[in-house]
This record gives C-alpha cells, sequence and structure tokens, in this order.
C-alpha cells in the first residue's frame, strides 16, 4: 500500500486540508470559520490507485471525504453472496450513514485512481450536521438523489466473468507451507496484469479482490495473497460456467 498522511503539526496543513474540503459537495455552503474549525479535526491522507482505503474501512467510526479521484466502496455479502457496491467520485463521502446510525462501519473501500482523502472522526462529522442545517440538508438532499437515480449494485450483476479472475488465484496458489489447510500466492502479479488475463476491467479486479478479504475467504499478505478458505474460493471460480482451460494453458 502507499499512502501519504499529512502530518498535523506540518505548515499551513489547516488551511490546506480546509481548502481540500472546499471539493466535498456538502460542505459548499460552510463558512470560512466553520470548516477551518471542522478541518483542524481531520487528516489528509494520500493513497496509490489498487490501495485499500483506511478510515470507516478499517471499522474505524470516522467519514472520508474524496477531495480527488475515486473509491469503490464494498459491502458484506448478503444471504444470497452477493457483494453490493458503489463507486464514490471526487466531492463524495463514505462513512457518514453508518456514523449517523452510531454503527461500526463494516465495509471496504479500493482506491480506481490516485486519491486523496479527508478522514474526519464520527462524532466531529455528527456535530458538524447538529450545527450546520445547511450542510445537513445539503447532504439529504445528494442522499436522496443517489437513493432515486443509483438502484444498488452487486459485483455480480456488474461483471458476470469475475469467476474467471477466481480461477485465476486458484491456478497461481500453492500450499502453504507455515498455514497448514490454507492455500499462498507469493507474489500477486498487479492489477493490470489479472484485468489482462481475465478479461476484466482493472476496478473489478481490484473489487474482487477487496471482496475476497472482507469476507475472509483471502488475506493480503504483501507481496502476496492468503487464501483462507479454499473451498468457497472454488465454489466462486465455479460461476456461471466452469471454464479454466485458457489459464491453465499460460505458461
Amino acid at each position: 500500500m502507499t499512502q501519504t498522511v499529512q502530518a498535523k503539526d506540518a505548515p499551513g496543513f489547516a488551511d490546506d486540508v480546509a481548502q481540500a474540503l472546499r471539493s466535498i459537495a456538502c460542505l459548499a455552503h460552510l463558512d470560512d470559520v466553520s470548516l477551518a474549525a471542522f478541518a483542524a479535526q481531520g487528516r489528509a491522507v494520500s493513497y496509490a490507485a489498487g490501495d485499500i482505503v483506511g478510515g470507516p474501512a478499517s471499522g474505524l467510526a470516522s467519514v472520508a471525504m474524496l477531495c480527488e479521484g475515486s473509491v469503490r466502496v464494498s459491502y458484506p455479502p448478503d444471504r444470497h453472496g452477493e457483494v453490493a457496491f458503489h463507486d464514490v467520485p471526487t466531492g463524495g463521502l463514505f462513512g457518514h450513514i453508518e456514523a449517523l446510525a452510531n454503527h461500526t462501519p463494516n465495509l471496504s473501500a479500493v482506491c480506481l485512481t490516485a486519491t486523496r482523502v479527508v478522514l474526519v472522526p464520527a462524532s466531529a462529522f455528527v456535530g458538524l450536521l447538529e450545527d450546520s442545517p445547511k450542510v445537513a440538508l445539503a447532504l439529504l438532499r445528494i442522499q436522496a438523489h443517489e437513493t432515486v437515480n443509483a438502484a444498488p449494485r452487486t459485483l455480480g450483476v456488474a461483471n458476470a466473468g469475475a469467476h474467471k479472475l477466481y480461477a485465476e488465484l486458484l491456478r497461481m496458489a500453492e500450499p502453504d507451507p507455515n498455514m497448514p489447510g490454507e492455500l499462498t500466492i507469493a507474489r500477486l502479479p498487479r492489477h493490470r496484469e489479472l484485468a489482462q488475463w481475465t478479461d476484466l476491467h482493472e476496478d473489478d479486479v481490484a473489487a474482487a479482490l477487496a471482496a475476497l478479504v472482507k469476507t475472509g475467504c483471502a488475506a493480503r499478505r504483501y507481496p502476496g495473497l492468503g487464501i483462507l478458505d479454499a473451498d468457497r474460493l472454488r465454489v466462486l471460480a465455479v460461476g456461471q460456467e466452469t471454464n479454466t482451460e485458457d489459464t491453465a494453458s499460460r505458461p
């Protein structure tokens, strides 16, 4: 993972974070003093494409605000085993629903591009909404628009070929000598390479890998990947059809 955290004691830190937060849609009408006070409670973090975003995606009671880039947020599988996800663009945020519900976040987030995020404590975000009705109304309108116009999607619906990625992971995996019953991939290829091999988009590869980690089927062991539940991965690899001859024949 490649991430850069801006130190709070760095020169111009508060002003820099406040300026970054100007790109967040629901904060557009916040006055300079209030925005500066809110920014002082956050921290700016930069990620590379393919990185896992921290904050609410790490189970922390916080809200992530995207000042640059885009992120794919995934949620745990439903009773049908489908993983719902949605993409958050620049100016958006995630973790805010959990903050308002006073729930521990249970999601993962993968950067689709180079991304800069400001992470603020959930309590600070809720306090801002309580003190600023305009911000609360703006957020409500944004949420209402997304609810009306963007039905939740699942990984299976978005790309029915994801099983090819899972089959490819099984082809590369070997028994883990240090973890009996588990498999391991010593060095996981880049998302771009996996996408080329499986005819998927890079963001679909990133989301599929994140889903495996989030559901406990796999664990990230840089630079490789641990397969904790090989049986489950085999089920996913079958997908809608069983055809791994093309990957098995590749050197």
